[in-house]
């Protein structure tokens, strides 16, 4: 049973019994004091009828308001559409009060109809008005989730695009400082240069399989930037040094793609890397957190954090994570992932 059926029988049948009961306390009333509803029979019929009757023009109030008067909808004037809806209801009113006299007549045994018939049409106008007001609030209701939906999945779709657009700013960064790297092996050691290339590949295969991930697990970006990492000790020899310490329990969780190898680039960046002053780089983990943290040797031609953190900081933004956090004094400069 679909949720409007739901509510046409549960409202009728809360409309039936409120018309009913007030009947019923006064046949009890009147059976106590031995007055005018004293035949039981009698009264247990027309109480039946009224609860019945009730209970029908409801339903059929219900059923028009609901479902039947959808094709007025195809009406552009919405004055137009309001008269044609009162029309109808008007129609229902009336018909369901003649119904209703004839019945009264033949299976109750009434003749006053006329008066019935007054009483039919105040009656029944109090339930359409309850129907239509109902009814009115629902589809309000059901409106607003359904703006509330399409909303949501507009916002998704604008999240997705610009996560898109700043995947797509890394990958041709990305690609030109590996092939910086890799002109500088070829030239020098062609062996090396094999091996790098191998690692290169390995890396872009993890960017297209992973294309399509808003985060990917921290194991995944773990083996991505190993190969990170190796390719660029393969440009800075002893300059640049690495230590990893990863709980086991972090690696099953999220981050953001490239999010530690675009904090490992900002490193190699924005700091003179030598042999005799190398760059020290530590990733740990800490408190549902990585932290990357390396000694500060600044270029004196660089300023800022650069397109690569902000890229980070606004992703992490779009997915609803906890913001980076970036700590940095005279001798170290710090960055806190969340975990996802």
């Amino acid at each position: 049973m679909s949720s409007k059926y739901k509510v046409i029988l549960s409202f009728s049948l809360a409309l039936a019994i409120f018309y009913t009961l007030p009947w019923i306390a006064l046949h009890e009333q009147s059976r106590a004091s031995d007055g005018i509803f004293s035949d039981g029979a009698v009264v247990a019929t027309r109480v039946t009828y009224l609860f019945l009757s009730v209970f029908a023009t409801s339903v059929l109030f219900f059923q028009y308001n609901f479902f039947w008067k959808h094709p007025l909808r195809a009406t552009k004037s919405r004055a137009v559409h309001r008269l044609l809806n009162l029309f109808y209801n008007g129609v229902i009113l009336f018909v369901t009060c003649a119904a209703l006299v004839i019945i009264s007549q033949r299976v109750l045994n009434i003749n006053a109809w006329r008066g019935f018939l007054i009483f039919y049409v105040y009656r029944n106008a109090g339930i359409g008005l309850m129907v239509m007001l109902i009814t009115y609030v629902l589809e309000l209701v059901h409106k607003s989730e359904k703006d509330r939906i399409e909303i949501l999945t507009l916002q998704n779709q604008n999240t997705e695009t610009e996560l898109a657009a700043l995947r797509a700013q890394i990958d041709p960064h990305f690609l030109f400082n590996c092939l910086t790297s890799l002109s500088g092996l070829i030239r020098s050691n062609s062996k090396d240069a094999l091996t790098f290339v191998d690692h290169l590949a390995e890396t872009f295969r993890y960017i297209l399989d992973k294309r399509e991930y808003k985060m990917v697990t921290v194991r995944d970006e773990l083996h991505f930037l190993e190969s990170y990492i190796f390719m660029m000790k393969q440009r800075f020899d002893q300059g640049f040094q690495v230590t990893i310490n990863l709980v086991d329990a972090d690696l099953v969780k999220h981050i953001p793609q490239f999010a530690m190898q675009i904090t490992v680039e900002n490193a190699l960046t924005h700091n003179v890397v030598s042999i005799k002053n190398p760059l020290i780089l530590e990733i740990v983990s800490s408190d549902n957190a990585i932290v990357i943290r390396n000694n500060c040797r600044p270029k004196q031609r660089m300023a800022g954090h650069g397109i690569g953190l902000a890229n980070l900081s606004k992703r992490y933004q779009l997915i609803g994570g906890n913001q980076i956090t970036i700590t940095k004094d005279e001798h170290t400069f710090e960055i806190k992932l969340p975990l996802l």
